[in-house]
């Protein structure tokens, strides 16, 4: 009896200690974990949050980049932290719809805890119209005509952009040769230097190199304002090579729900935030948040898609 009163009362007051944390929270700095090095795209998204969530929230929040391995590391780094409420990351859609199809990621899917998506960026076509490729179409001809003599490259394989050029083959039925490089300014240096004849990359890396290649085509089924001459894959013929990045905020397996809602609303409150929302639509980030449950369907959507056409064309990680 006495053996039994003593449990339930350690058990209330266990209870009662993990109620109080979750009321008082946040009461020191939040860490957000982003798995890529700093000056990025996805870092800067954590960068516009910082200034408004610290408002929202009342602490400081530090941004911890943990780069490597495609971003796998710092994913992991986040699903498999202390779920104590201080420690949240942002996750890209290979994470959790395209890498797991290739190889084998640190953490189980089935872990990760989704916040809310937060921000989302087609993915665009470049040519180089010094190799004597103008767009995109002039890219598909030449391919028909030598199958296999042209190449595309991508940051690695397994990454989402490799997969579109992947996509572009079975949707436009031509063979063009992969060349995976150690990373997105890799591959990009190839583009302009004439290694590789085509190349997807995210808008504002387009943007970005704009005087040196031509943006032939964007991934998406409308033009984006920021590129309103350059037509969608849509227009060109192509409706199913639409294509994205997509960034979410993610969480240690178990966090409690009441800790993680509130993270999502002060999210969600300062990705709305004016300046926020004009700094990510010039680098072509368009904000789109939901609930977790709206998140995790997304990228399980994503996933049967990716999967299937991942199967279909045998594709492995070299």
């Amino acid at each position: 009896m006495i053996r039994r009163t003593l449990l339930a009362l350690l058990t209330g007051l266990a209870v009662a200690g993990a109620a109080s944390a979750q009321g008082s929270w946040p009461s020191r700095p939040i860490r957000v974990i982003v798995p890529y090095p700093p000056g990025g795209p996805v870092d800067s998204i954590a960068r516009f949050l910082v200034p408004g969530l610290s408002k929202e929230l009342g602490q400081p929040i530090v941004v911890d980049n943990r780069a490597g391995a495609a971003g796998l590391i710092g994913v992991a780094a986040t699903v498999n932290a202390e779920p104590d409420g201080y420690t949240f990351g942002i996750g890209a859609l290979g994470h959790f719809a395209v890498q797991p199809h290739v190889g084998k990621v640190p953490y189980k899917l089935e872990d990760v805890n989704y916040v809310t998506l937060m921000t989302q960026s087609p993915h665009v076509f470049i040519v180089n119209p010094a190799q004597g490729y103008p767009d995109l179409k002039s890219v598909i001809e030449a391919a028909r005509k030598a199958p296999g003599k042209l190449n595309y490259g991508s940051p690695g394989s397994g990454s989402s952009t490799h997969l579109d050029g992947e996509l572009l083959q079975q949707e436009a039925k031509i063979e063009i040769q992969h060349v995976p490089y150690k990373g997105g300014p890799a591959a990009v240096t190839a583009m302009v230097g004439g290694e590789v004849q085509l190349l997807s990359v995210e808008v504002s890396v387009g943007m970005s190199v704009q005087q040196k290649v031509r943006i032939a085509a964007v991934m998406a089924d409308k033009r984006l304002p920021q590129l309103p001459k350059v037509p969608t894959m849509v227009e060109l013929g192509y409706p199913n090579v639409v294509s994205s990045s997509m960034y979410g905020m993610i969480a240690p397996k178990n966090t409690p729900r009441e800790i993680t809602e509130k993270f999502r609303l002060a999210v969600i409150q300062a990705l709305n935030a004016p300046e926020v929302k004009s700094r990510l639509n010039a680098q072509g980030q368009s904000v789109v948040t939901g609930t977790p449950e709206e998140f995790r369907k997304l990228m399980e959507a994503e996933s049967a898609k990716w999967g299937s056409m991942i199967k279909a064309r045998n594709i492995k990680v070299d």
